[in-house]
């Protein structure tokens, strides 16, 4: 790759990687510990994932379970998940919460469905503008003389293949979410 594209690229690539984590956490009526594990709790003096306290499982295709490591912060744990607003009800038997999954009405698919759609169009956003970014800084160093018009010109095309790429990555992602939140 052109060295000159690699900052970008490292970008674009992180970019993707915040869409993917967050489309995993659009349930499908199945158990994917995806769905809670970024989940902000209130422990130890900060906010850490849910993940950072205990172990998350999915035992059976309909349930998670979480195995938290210290009991003491079990309410704390159980408010942030309810406060997470994913239609999970939680229940304990003192250190291991439950979550039962329930199955997904038609509607809260077709809610589900909307949200990944905004997130995909986050997600392009995003990537388009550190196009721009990268772009107004080549501008600003082609109109300086540090570079010439045909590498301003030549840079731009190939940012452009890669913006291309990913955002029919995106597309392919969330399409293939779609089709996850659309089966019974």
């Amino acid at each position: 790759m052109d060295p000159v594209l690699t900052a970008a690229n490292e970008k674009i690539d992180a970019a993707l990687h915040h869409f993917k984590v967050e489309i995993a956490g659009i349930r499908a009526g199945r158990a994917n510990p995806a769905l809670i594990e970024n989940i902000p709790v209130e422990a130890y003096g900060g906010r850490m994932k849910l993940m950072e306290v205990g172990n998350i499982s999915a035992p059976q295709p309909t349930l998670l379970t979480v195995q938290l490591w210290d009991a003491s912060i079990l309410q704390t744990v159980l408010k942030a998940i309810q406060d997470a607003n994913l239609g999970l009800n939680p229940s304990n038997d003192g250190s291991l919460i439950r979550l039962p999954i329930p199955s997904l009405t038609a509607e809260r698919r077709e809610e589900f469905i909307k949200i990944l759609h905004t997130k995909m169009e986050d997600g392009k956003v995003a990537i388009r503008n550190i196009r721009q970014e990268f772009r107004n800084e080549w501008k600003k160093d082609s109109d300086n003389g540090i570079i010439s018009e045909d590498e301003f010109g030549r840079r731009e095309k190939l940012l452009q293949v890669m913006i291309d790429k990913k955002i029919i990555e995106i597309d392919e992602l969330g399409k293939a979410k779609t089709e996850e939140l659309t089966q019974i």
